[in-house]
């Protein structure tokens, strides 16, 4: 898991301006490790993490559209 984990905040860090800028700045290994709770297998644990930081990047141009 420590490898996905690795992979994931650089994932984060490659896609900071898209969402997962959050994920970068706050959160820990115990935050990515929560991904496989209740027994997710690692390409759920990624789809989570994805969406996660879809939902990031919505609010972020919402937030912006809205500033207009």
């Amino acid at each position: 898991m420590n490898e996905q984990i690795a992979a994931m905040k650089q994932w984060c860090a490659d896609n900071y301006c898209n969402g997962a800028d959050t994920m970068v700045e706050c959160w820990d290994d115990a935050e990515y490790a929560s991904l496989w709770d209740d027994g997710a297998t690692d390409e759920q644990a990624w789809k989570t993490l994805r969406d996660v930081a879809s939902v990031y990047a919505d609010r972020i141009a919402d937030a912006k559209n809205s500033a207009v």
